[in-house]
Formats: C-alpha cells, structure tokens, sequence
C-alpha cells in the first residue's frame, strides 16, 4: 500500500482544489495536494515538502485527519490528510492544471479522484473540515 499525504488548505472559509493534468494518474479530477512519503520521511515533512514542491507556498498544520485507505484497481493508496493554513500570498501550479478555492459545500459536487472522495465522506473528517472553514470565514 503506498502511502500518501494531502493538504486540506483552508483561507478564508475555503479549501483548495488542484486539478490533475491530462498526463497524471487521475486526469483532469480534482484533488487536494500532496503526495507520496519516500524513504524514511515522516508524514509532516512529506506534506510540508509536497506542498512546497506542487505549490511554491508555505504550510501550517493544524491537525491531521483520519487516513482512508482507497483501492483504484491498479494501486492501494493510504491517503493521509492534514487540515492546513497556507502561509504565503501566492501559488505557483507546477504539477496541476488549474486551482480552485471552493466553500465545504461544493467540494463534493467536484470531479474529485476517489480517495479524496473517501476522505470526505468519512463523518469525523467532514465535521473538522467543516468547523474550521466556517471559524476561518468568521475571521476574515
């Protein structure tokens, strides 16, 4: 099973999306950045490293989620969310077709790849997701 790390970034009240390119595993679908632990890599570093790389941004985490475990058919993934805060002004897609920032209530009507399907259906995640973008729409 490979294991996976995604940033659920949230500013403002919103979560960011990144749309696959025509030439990824999962084209064209939705996701949140991240990707795959190498090596003797924590999950933390994983993340703030994928980010760095997808994104050009800095993070902060504020909480990791639960991790569902997703079968594509050709691979078993282990998707491991943090809920982070984005810490720089601007993005730079350098592994994604487009970016969308999107209220909680429109994520599940996007073309999202399964696992991040999964991990949104997953109640426990769903509700910290939830609450957090509704304090940060509060603050802002």
């Amino acid at each position: 099973m490979i294991q996976v790390t995604c940033a659920i970034i949230v500013q403002g009240g919103e979560i960011l999306l990144a749309q696959n390119r025509a030439d990824a595993d999962h084209a064209f679908q939705w996701e949140f950045p991240g990707g795959k632990i190498h090596g003797n890599e924590n999950e933390e570093t994983c993340i703030i490293r994928e980010i760095r790389e997808e994104l050009e941004i800095e993070v902060a985490i504020i909480q990791r989620l639960a991790s569902v475990e997703y079968d594509y058919g050709h691979k078993q993934i282990c998707l491991i969310p943090f809920l982070c805060a984005m810490e720089s002004e601007t993005l730079v897609l350098n592994d994604h077709l487009s970016s969308k920032w999107c209220e909680p209530e429109e994520l599940l009507q996007m073309d999202l790849s399964g696992a991040d399907r999964a991990l949104l259906e997953d109640k426990s995640n769903w509700k910290l997701l939830e609450e957090y973008a509704r304090k940060q729409k509060n603050y802002s």
